[in-house]
């Protein structure tokens, strides 16, 4: 990994608040703009976005660009050569859904990890070869955020947390609203202790605590609640209210 790379680890072991973009578009002049605004971390959605494993290298590109963002992307399901496709392709944070169990989470580290470390994954220098600085890179892995969304991983979360190999957990509200009898955008009682007790054993385990929101009011929300890896702003979101905003002025 680059020397960006180790900092952004560095960064977020001391404890750093992380505010991202959420990318679900193809774009990347979107992309562009994400990293040259300042985001701490660009998001590249594989699961409920357009994204598709074609479109990676040029994203990245396209982030890397123009800021020092952490090139971060979600896979569409914990799945060994998805997640090795993107460390193949240089891809620094890798955020996997719907982890259940510690089994689960286990899977996951050994798809990211060599033979070497533990691991499973099988070496393919595909980000290297595009630059001809092929090296040996069996000591490197991207980031793993691990995904608390449903009941399952709620009942297990404290041990998630300390698989080794985790280096932080991503909530989805949503899903997790679905999990403990709440509707998405309207949370409950149950709702709020589950998040507190997400953070708490991220917090206890020693891992970052991450969290998805729709907006910047949200995102400040999360982080006094102790999230520290927060998307703060999605691209198609972010678009839209724009969009409505100016042709709600031009109207008035």
């Amino acid at each position: 990994m680059t020397a960006a790379f180790e900092t952004h680890r560095a960064r977020l072991c001391d404890g750093a608040i992380y505010n991202g973009l959420w990318m679900m578009s193809t774009s990347a002049e979107l992309a562009t703009i994400g990293a040259a605004t300042g985001f701490d971390y660009v998001c590249l959605d594989m699961q409920h976005g357009y994204i598709r494993a074609t479109d990676i290298v040029r994203l990245s590109d396209a982030i890397r660009a123009h800021g020092p963002a952490l090139v971060t992307a979600r896979v569409a399901a914990n799945r060994f050569t998805e997640i090795g496709m993107l460390a193949d392709a240089g891809i620094e944070a890798v955020i996997v859904p719907l982890i259940d169990s510690v089994a689960d989470a286990e899977a996951a580290v050994r798809a990211l990890d060599y033979p070497s470390r533990g691991g499973n994954r099988s070496w393919g220098a595909t980000a290297d070869i595009l630059t001809g600085s092929v090296r040996d890179s069996r000591a490197e892995r991207p980031l793993l955020f691990v995904m608390i969304e449903t009941a399952e991983a709620l009942a297990s979360v404290e041990e998630i947390c300390t698989v080794p190999g985790v280096d932080g957990i991503y909530v989805g509200p949503a899903d997790l609203a679905f999990a403990v009898g709440a509707v998405p955008g309207r949370p409950n009682d149950a709702h709020a202790e589950a998040l507190l007790r997400i953070r708490s054993a991220a917090d206890a385990a020693g891992i970052v605590p991450g969290i998805h929101c729709a907006d910047g009011a949200e995102a400040k929300l999360r982080e006094e609640q102790g999230f520290r890896f927060i998307t703060s702003a999605s691209d198609i979101g972010a678009a839209a209210r724009a969009l409505r905003q100016d042709l709600d002025t031009a109207r008035a």
